[in-house]
């Protein structure tokens, strides 16, 4: 049970950013604790103190948390109950009941703490500047526009670089397989994602035979994609390229 109770110590932390952010979640916890002694609402009691406070306590709890492992059959997830913890909620309202015989000075302070608790997230390697409306990248946006049909709905094979991205421009260009295989803890297997994406070389016969059993209208390469023979030897065309990426059509599906 001790084992338990301080792997849900770890969770906390690194959710709350203990290792670099430590500021925001004790002013979180610091108001939450203000709040206990200075709002008499009920009303407003049973949101902002005892709803948050009975969800640390059951997230903390050992048992709760088997019993959430066993019935969910998942303890990935568990560090989502902390989203129902409603930390800018909870802070701004407590900041604002704390301030509210000085608005513009508490205001100005709590502004303040803020701004020195955070992080200036645009120095982060995952943000970029936006290609387009979409907020895609734009070789993603090119190669969608090109494969998705007027009507219905096709399957196309992409490599890993594309997976996030096309199902988010367009619900009518299926995978065969999705992001789930992109997660190595998750230790999923498909033979699709085995060959396109774990063979050095793609042995090509093969390759085609899985593609057919979907089928895969289309299959996105990259130029330099090494393959034991070409795929236009097996009924593909060169549709077009964008960039890096090569665009095959397979003939025997009758897309026009």
């Amino acid at each position: 049970m001790w084992g338990i109770f301080l792997e849900s110590v770890v969770i906390f932390k690194n959710y709350m950013g203990f290792h670099q952010h430590r500021y925001l979640a004790f002013l979180y916890l610091g108001i939450l604790l203000y709040l206990w002694f200075a709002e008499k609402d009920r009303h407003r009691r049973a949101v902002f103190v005892y709803a948050p406070t009975l969800l640390l306590v059951m997230f903390f709890c050992p048992l709760f948390r088997k019993l959430f492992v066993r019935l969910l059959d998942d303890s990935e997830t568990y560090y989502r109950l902390l989203w129902l913890l409603q930390m800018s909620l909870v802070s701004a309202y407590g900041v604002i009941r704390l301030c509210a015989a000085h608005r513009r000075i508490g205001t100005a302070l709590a502004c303040l703490l803020i701004l020195f608790g955070g992080d200036y997230v645009y120095d982060s390697e995952h943000i970029s500047k936006a290609e387009n409306a979409y907020h895609l990248p734009q070789e993603t946006v090119d190669i969608a526009e090109m494969i998705e049909p007027p009507e219905g709905r096709i399957t196309a094979l992409v490599p890993a670089d594309l997976i996030y991205y096309i199902r988010q421009y367009s619900s009518n260009i299926e995978l065969p397989y999705g992001r789930e295989m992109l997660i190595s803890r998750w230790a999923y297997h498909h033979p699709m994602y085995e060959a396109m994406e774990e063979a050095e070389v793609i042995e090509t016969e093969t390759f085609v035979e899985l593609a057919r059993e979907y089928p895969c209208a289309y299959i996105i390469l990259k130029e330099d994609r090494e393959t034991t023979e070409p795929l236009t030897a097996y009924g593909y065309e060169v549709y077009g390229q964008v960039d890096e990426f090569v665009i095959y059509r397979d003939l025997e599906t009758g897309m026009e």
